[in-house]
């Protein structure tokens, strides 16, 4: 299941849920009962190793 961010727009209480991608997103800030709006963040990861393509990120294998 991904983990979602949420802010408070009245607060600014930044929280993190594990959600299903089915679940409905959060409407409101269980803190002080605001509005919240889900944050997007960009996810970082690299494929390394045998099988990707030769343009992509990869290490140097010693033969």
């Amino acid at each position: 299941m991904p983990v979602y961010e949420y802010q408070c727009e009245k607060c600014k209480e930044v929280v993190e849920v594990l959600q299903k991608v089915s679940d409905d997103p959060l409407t409101k800030c269980e803190k002080c009962g605001g509005k919240v709006e889900k944050l997007f963040n960009s996810m970082n990861f690299h494929l390394y190793g045998p099988g990707f393509y030769s343009t992509d990120n990869k290490r140097k294998y010693l033969k």
